[in-house]
């Protein structure tokens, strides 16, 4: 049974990790994407030996984003 201690340990928690994580310069980002996006994002996970989603998301941004401009400019063109 979780208790009211229980649910504050867990809100703490979750708060010093959303400040540490500031420190080091990350930021949150919340979206609503499609499923089939999702299953993609976790094969390349899967595939590539990601431990999270987190760190397959932000390769595929890193990697989306080191492209050429005029790449980019063509995608979303199409």
């Amino acid at each position: 049974m979780t208790t009211a201690r229980d649910l504050e340990y867990h809100a703490q928690y979750q708060k010093r990790l959303r400040a540490e994580a500031r420190a080091r310069g990350k930021g949150q980002l919340n979206a609503l994407v499609d499923r089939d996006l999702i299953d993609r994002l976790d094969a390349m996970k899967d595939g590539r030996g990601f431990t999270n989603r987190t760190a397959a998301l932000e390769q595929a941004l890193r990697e989306y984003f080191e492209r050429g401009q005029s790449e980019r400019n063509r995608a979303v063109s199409a």
